[in-house]
């Protein structure tokens, strides 16, 4: 039998690479019951780390660096906190830098991952192209999180967008509404995404959509409110609208309300993420709640297999699941 590989006590122990990891680089975050298991399978397969790996653990700078446009998303907020608690409980220091969509910005931060200033990098919604994110993590340590690009070679963890959108939009119809509007914006990939589960399930219902309006630029309160005025002036109202974050729908309500309509009674509105707006909103919102804390836990647990396994790079997508939050904006 040839050298027992860390993937070999890891299925020895039952556990994951990840966990036989940070057994090996004296994590605390391990329960002892996994510890144990994981030392037991490492004295029965006789394992030894490989040098490479050890001298691999030597320069590392024990920080990462999470990486996004801006910072003033509680969803955003949401998940980076669930990474720092993730990097402290392994023992790393968390860096945290916004680029306000500046490509020059991100690309002087990114160098600090190629240099070897940090260990590794969590992305969310990169200014770079996909090809640019793709070569990075090719290369490198790289995990996006809940804003991700097509960049097949960066693991993403996020939630499934399209059905998120799905769902809601279904119950919607579900509550009575048959014409139904979006607010969205497509500039960004889960806006996208939003959009087609809109579409699938207006679609899926025998309806066609009453009017579909999109943000340019800054996707908050008031262009929430300023599309709602098209709405307004639009020659049929719907009787729903779907907006695609909480906030725009709260501006969405906003001006609603003040040209005397009564939501939901007249029309319904449901926005995405589950942020504070949805319950300062009043009605407050029906939504779709993002799991941003574990979202942001589990990217970082991704990015420590990759940073510390040799020959680490799993690829794809993990979709944690979303949860539909039924309050007073919709028709019950």
């Amino acid at each position: 039998m040839g050298r027992a590989t860390v993937q070999d006590v890891a299925k020895a122990a039952g556990v994951s690479v990840g966990t036989v990891s940070r057994v090996l680089n004296g994590s605390p975050a391990v329960s002892e019951s996994s510890r144990d298991k994981v030392n037991a399978a490492i004295r029965q397969l006789s394992y030894r780390p490989l040098a490479s790996a050890r001298d691999l653990r030597r320069d590392r700078t024990m920080r990462v660096l999470a990486l996004a446009k801006n910072l003033d998303s509680l969803v955003i907020s949401e998940v980076f906190r669930g990474v720092g608690d993730a990097a402290a409980e392994s023992g790393y220091v968390s860096l945290i830098a916004a680029t306000a969509g500046d490509l020059e910005r991100e690309q002087q931060l990114v160098d600090m991952l190629r240099n070897g200033s940090v260990d590794g990098l969590v992305l969310f919604s990169p200014t770079m192209s996909d090809g640019d994110v793709d070569a990075v993590a090719e290369q490198l340590s790289v995990v996006q999180v809940c804003e991700i690009v097509d960049a097949e070679a960066a693991f993403g963890v996020s939630i499934d967008d399209r059905q998120a959108a799905f769902d809601i939009t279904r119950h919607l119809i579900d509550t009575g509404s048959r014409r139904l509007a979006m607010i969205g914006h497509r500039a960004a990939r889960s806006g996208r995404l939003r959009e087609a589960g809109f579409r699938q399930a207006v679609a899926d219902a025998g309806l066609s959509p009453e009017l579909m309006l999109f943000g340019e630029g800054s996707f908050g309160f008031h262009a929430g409110r300023r599309l709602a005025r098209e709405l307004l002036e639009a020659e049929h109202l719907p009787d729903a609208v779907f907006c695609g974050t909480d906030i725009v729908a709260a501006g969405c309500v906003r001006e609603l309300t003040d040209a005397g309509l009564r939501v939901p009674d007249d029309i319904a509105v449901a926005g995405f993420d589950d942020s504070a707006q949805a319950e300062m909103c009043v009605p407050e919102l029906t939504t779709v709640r993002q799991p941003a804390y574990e979202m942001g836990r589990v990217a970082f647990a991704e990015l420590l297999e990759r940073m510390t396994v040799p020959g680490a790079h799993r690829r794809g997508r993990t979709f944690l699941p979303h949860e539909l939050v039924v309050r007073d904006s919709t028709k019950g």
